[in-house]
């Protein structure tokens, strides 16, 4: 049996972007994804008007995502937003100013006041810490606190506005997610920054196969299962086991990066020192789901100019149109997207596939958007056992022990990352591809 040099759990961006990195190294390297192909959460699929982004949706400029972007030569277009909304209570108010969106609110003149302090600081504060879209030294100061600390002292339902708001943007609840990670995910949205995001035509899963694309036909192997790994101490090596369509397979190689979900890499791993086991606990990477809508809105513009609206008591957190201004495509003129990011409800397997359910889902869509119905020309559910991660205190704290190699294991994903999301992951698979270079040489 051949001794692969390493072998990779897992065909997301860290997984495939390691082997990407390590493609010109002379290192034999065998990749092995579960699912039929490779891209994680970067999933993309047709829809009218152009292909829709089903997890992750941008490029952060300036990220190693970004880099990559340029490098492969792929097509991006800005992110530029000139509104922000809230849905609330029946009502949906969609704005250029904080004063516009709040005013249209069924609130009290306290709680209007309230709330529009609140967007108003929000936008001030990103302004503040922020430059050319990325965060400057500044925003540190912002890694050590909750933003549950900053919302404490709200009316309940303001808190209830800030709390959808954040969620949308950042995934978690704001007692698990810190300022800074909150100030990029959501007060961006606020602020109409036009510099820090960019979409990919093609969908963020063709970073991925573009990757793919350039590695050797025999280092990537898709509805591969990996099941166990556990070092062969005799021979010194690693003994992997993987459910593949013509039953089990077994691999052997000299190091292991562990590129998968870290909730999954315990029942994968067994093996593992429990200071290792207790850093992966502190990486949660909670469910989502997500409702992409092709909706045709050449006669009714004021949607094409809708960026980020949250969405209040609904079954989404929020409603999102990466290209506002313009048309999906070129090629589909009056088609838009509109993502519904439910990171309230987790992963729902029973969703997808059901025509009733989905009928409820679009319901609840044309509720804040009544003016699309009769509109939807596609839609498409996705939904996540574990979605991205949270960046909270307690990952933040343990990430030099999420990071640290156990064994001759690496571990990498955006769970590893400073960050979160594909730009997280694409950075982690460069630290990855370093480390694995080190550790080799060593042994060797």
């Amino acid at each position: 049996m051949a001794v692969y040099d390493l072998l990779i759990v897992g065909g997301g961006p860290a997984g495939v972007g390691t082997a990407y990195q390590l493609r010109n190294s002379g290192l034999s390297i065998k990749l092995l994804e579960a699912s039929a192909e490779v891209g994680g959460r970067t999933k993309s699929v047709p829809l009218p008007g152009g292909v829709a982004n089903t997890g992750a949706q941008f490029v952060y400029v300036g990220t190693r995502t970004h880099e990559l972007v340029d490098e492969l030569g792929l097509g991006s277009i800005p992110f530029e937003p000139g509104t922000y909304g809230i849905a609330f209570d029946g009502s949906t108010s969609v704005g250029r100013t904080n004063k516009e969106v709040v005013a249209r609110l069924p609130l009290t003149g306290n709680e209007r006041a309230e709330l529009l302090q609140l967007l108003d600081d929000s936008v001030n504060e990103y302004a503040a810490m922020t430059a050319g879209g990325v965060f400057t030294d500044r925003a540190d100061s912002l890694a050590t606190v909750t933003v549950a600390e900053r919302l404490e002292k709200l009316s309940p339902r303001v808190r209830d506005n800030a709390a959808t708001a954040i969620r949308a943007g950042a995934v978690g609840e704001p007692t698990e997610i810190i300022a800074q990670y909150a100030l990029r995910y959501f007060a961006s949205y606020l602020a109409h920054d036009t510099q820090n995001r960019r979409l990919l035509v093609d969908g963020m899963q063709s970073i991925v196969l573009a990757m793919a694309a350039q590695l050797s036909p025999e280092v990537v192997g898709t509805s591969t299962s990996v099941t166990n790994v556990e070092i062969n101490a005799t021979r010194g090596v690693f003994a992997i086991k993987a459910q593949t369509p013509a039953g089990e397979a077994e691999y052997e190689a000299r190091q292991v990066l562990m590129a998968v979900p870290a909730p999954l890499i315990e029942a994968i791993v067994p093996d593992l020192p429990e200071w290792k086991r207790a850093a992966l606990r502190a990486a949660a990477t909670p469910g989502n789901t997500t409702m992409v809508i092709a909706a045709d809105v050449s006669d009714v513009p004021e949607y094409r100019d809708w960026g980020m609206v949250t969405t209040v008591g609904r079954r989404f957190d929020c409603i999102l149109n990466a290209t506002p201004g313009r048309w999906r495509s070129d090629d589909a003129p009056g088609i838009v997207h509109f993502m519904c990011y439910a990171n309230q409800v987790g992963y729902q397997p029973g969703l997808p596939g059901n025509a009733v359910a989905e009928e409820w889902w679009l319901e609840d869509f044309l509720a804040v958007a009544p003016g699309l119905r009769g509109r939807i020309r596609g839609h498409y559910v996705q939904t996540w056992e574990h979605c991205f991660a949270l960046l909270g205190l307690d990952r933040a704290d343990s990430l030099p022990e999420i990071r640290r190699q156990a064994e001759g294991i690496h571990f990498a994903g955006d769970w590893s990352s400073t960050t979160a999301g594909s730009h997280g992951a694409f950075a982690e698979a460069d630290r990855v591809a370093a480390d694995v270079l080190r550790a080799l040489a060593t042994a060797r």
